[in-house]
């Protein structure tokens, strides 16, 4: 039997790789497992629930959450308690702890020691070196914000704006988790189109040598051409068992990315296509600009970091609050003397030696470098509509190209074969078309994956990529 010529098994086997590597709305009928067939909106839900990225960008939200209630919190009253217990000896303390609770003498002032106008320099005991005396304070403050320079709402618009930032990062890490389970999910589509191409050269491979054996014995052929097409079956044997040993790893890499644990069966159950926009690349790559969620991430940075500039200058201006509180003093702890306190206070930072100058400045660059980067992830996500749009015009010419290619390389292959039945043509003939034809075969599998992950590129840089943007078919439709 006649081998294929090098070049020919190179040019197959190396479509065959690129079609594994390169790598709607979605019905929500069929999302289910059943045994081990799974739906990819299920696949999808199963990696979102589990996988790292996720993960983080869910705290992110959670944080920002946390963020936006604390700067709300600053916005209202805040009641504190305390309980403070103290005891000394010190003149000064013990007077005030007494006249804290009510108790304070005649005799604490020394009047026992005063007999006149004569005793006016006799210092007093009594108050001069009282004895160890106690205080308990139980104590409610209620402090109000009245006005801080704005300082404090300026605090909530940066939570706000961090928490929008972190919901269009959950966005952006949603769409680009649904193109990585796209991308492992049509590899093993892809994987088991190429075992269905290996498969197909493995019964022409049989048929060969059928064939060079009637006509070996019929003696129009020769004892090389029978080996050569026991060897050409040989080698598609291996090469099935390749693709075999592909979908495997493609099988695998799904299974991880959905968190299955190895080894469990799985089956796919659909084939999925991008379900493109009706519009020009212009319009496009606007729509890309204003609803890319990494973009509007990173304009809801900027929101932040402008919010950052306000709290800044806000160090500036006065700052006025009021204090009321109530407190008890007693000698014991049994309730004891209330008291109520209100007070204004007025703040005014006059002079700092450049603290808060230097603050100001720092926000202002912060809010620099957040346009810079945001102008960047704009022009970024521009690029990639470009060349999105370009690969997906390109995959459907590729598709057709190689359509024509199989049909072609079909009909040689029937020639080549009926040639060498007659006896009028030799086995490399034939082995070369069926190499074209696997080949053509296996490209033609490699586009119908580029032309799916195409689309789906042109939604992910639109930030349109959600499972309403795909279509599923089931695997066994026509």
């Amino acid at each position: 039997m006649m081998v294929c010529p090098t070049d020919c098994w190179k040019g197959a086997l190396v479509a065959l790789l690129l079609a594994v590597v390169v790598g709607q709305p979605v019905m929500a009928a069929g999302d289910n497992i059943a045994g081990n067939r799974i739906s990819f909106a299920k696949a999808v839900n199963m990696a979102l629930a589990q996988t790292p990225e996720m993960l983080k960008a869910q705290a992110q939200i959670a944080e920002a959450r946390g963020g936006v209630r604390q700067a709300r919190g600053h916005l209202l009253p805040s009641l504190s308690a305390s309980f403070t217990g103290m005891g000394s000896d010190n003149p000064l303390n013990v007077f005030g702890m007494k006249l804290s609770q009510g108790k304070a003498t005649f005799n604490d002032f020394g009047a026992n020691q005063f007999l006149g106008p004569q005793t006016l320099g006799v210092t007093p005991n009594n108050l001069d070196n009282p004895d160890w005396y106690r205080n308990y304070q139980p104590k409610l403050s209620l402090q109000v914000p009245v006005y801080n320079g704005g300082q404090i709402w300026g605090g909530l618009s940066q939570a706000r704006a961090y928490l929008a930032a972190a919901r269009q990062g959950d966005q952006a890490a949603r769409q680009h988790m649904i193109y990585e389970v796209l991308s492992a999910y049509e590899g093993v589509n892809s994987a088991q189109s190429f075992v269905g191409v290996a498969g197909k050269a493995i019964n022409a491979a049989k048929a060969y040598v059928k064939i060079s054996q009637h006509l070996f014995a019929q003696g129009v052929v020769s004892k090389s051409d029978l080996l050569r097409a026991e060897l050409n079956l040989t080698n598609a044997r291996l090469q099935g068992e390749e693709a075999r040993n592909a979908l495997a790893d493609r099988r695998a890499e799904l299974r991880m990315l959905i968190g299955l644990p190895p080894g469990t069966p799985l089956q796919i159950t659909q084939t999925i296509s991008a379900i493109l926009p009706r519009m020009g690349l212009a319009e496009l790559r606007r729509q890309g600009a204003a609803a890319n969620p990494g973009v509007r991430a990173r304009l809801f940075q900027v929101e932040a970091a402008q919010a950052g500039v306000s709290m800044a200058r806000a160090s500036y201006l006065p700052h006025f609050n009021i204090q009321i509180s109530r407190e008890w003093n007693s000698p014991s702890l049994d309730g004891g003397r209330p008291s109520y306190t209100i007070a204004g206070v007025l703040s005014w930072n006059i002079f700092d030696f450049g603290a808060r100058s230097g603050a100001l400045d720092t926000a202002e660059a912060q809010v620099m470098e957040r346009r810079a980067e945001a102008r960047q992830a704009r022009e970024s996500t521009e690029l990639a509509v470009d060349k999105s749009w370009r690969a997906v015009h390109l995959a459907g010419e590729r598709v057709a190209a190689r359509k024509l290619g199989v049909a072609e390389a079909s009909e040689a292959e029937r020639l080549a074969r009926l040639r060498y039945e007659k006896g009028v043509s030799t086995i490399a003939d034939l082995l070369s078309a069926q190499a074209a034809l696997d080949q053509a075969r296996s490209q033609l599998v490699a586009a119908r994956y580029q032309e799916v992950m195409a689309g789906a590129s042109l939604m992910l840089a639109t930030g349109q990529l959600h499972l309403s943007a795909l279509r599923a078919v089931p695997l066994d439709t026509p």
